[in-house]
């Protein structure tokens, strides 16, 4: 990536970060994730299309570990790790049950039951795992959002090293900016765990729309996945992910 757009992203990050924690964020609310949620319509968020969501992201982990004869996770970084808290879990899963289930209140037993038992978060973690990471790394967390934000908006597919390349890229943002390495571990938490969902409801939009042929809601799915990685300081329109990273196109 070239120094200037790093220096960029860096920034882009570091502002984020600040909002985060703000004393009117210091509580996580869940309100950026459910207007991401919300921005991506109805369809979206159906039961079924999250079920599709979930096998599709299970089949990617399972191609991924398939295709690496061993693939060793990065060594534990407690600069960019936290550790989980399961009542802040507790409170950001019923977040996303309230936002799944806004529309049709007499669906909530159904959500309830798709996201029990940590579902969501167990399908990430085996995402990440595939690819050699962890879902209680929030820098790799954020790459791997921006790489399926990437993914959606472009309409390609991420090889593994251009995976590597992203998540490369954001560690190292994220050890040099201390405001990022500075980040309370609930917050940390909050932000990984709100990328989880918004990861899986990304691909329960993308899929829904390709399936139902709907092509003015997959712009509407694609613009939406552009937003969020503009959020993180990528705007995929002018950038490409490359074996180093993002890098202005």
């Amino acid at each position: 990536m070239l120094k200037s757009s790093r220096r960029d992203l860096g920034l882009a990050l570091a502002a984020f970060a600040l909002l985060c924690s703000s004393s009117a964020h210091a509580q996580w609310s869940g309100h950026a994730t459910a207007s991401f949620g919300q921005g991506l319509g109805a369809i979206a968020l159906s039961q079924g299309n999250l079920t599709l969501s979930q096998n599709a992201l299970r089949q990617r982990a399972a191609r991924q570990q398939n295709g690496a004869a061993q693939r060793a996770q990065a060594p534990r970084d407690a600069a960019l790790s936290y550790t989980p808290n399961p009542q802040l879990t507790e409170k950001i899963r019923a977040s996303m049950i309230d936002l799944a289930s806004k529309g049709n209140p007499d669906s909530r037993p159904q959500w309830e039951k798709l996201m029990a038992d940590d579902a969501i978060l167990r399908d990430f973690d085996n995402l990440m795992g595939a690819y050699g990471y962890s879902r209680l790394n929030f820098a790799d967390d954020i790459a791997m959002l921006l790489t399926v934000c990437w993914e959606t908006a472009s309409g390609r597919d991420a090889s593994a090293a251009q995976v590597r390349g992203a998540h490369d890229q954001m560690r190292s943002i994220v050890r040099d900016n201390p405001t990022l390495r500075g980040l309370p571990n609930d917050q940390r938490q909050a932000m990984a765990e709100s990328i989880a969902y918004q990861v899986l409801f990304m691909y329960a939009a993308k899929l829904g729309a390709e399936r139902s042929g709907n092509t003015a809601q997959l712009a509407e799915v694609r613009n939406s996945a552009a937003q969020a990685a503009r959020q993180y300081g990528v705007d995929v329109s002018q950038t490409t992910l490359t074996e180093r990273g993002f890098k202005r196109i």
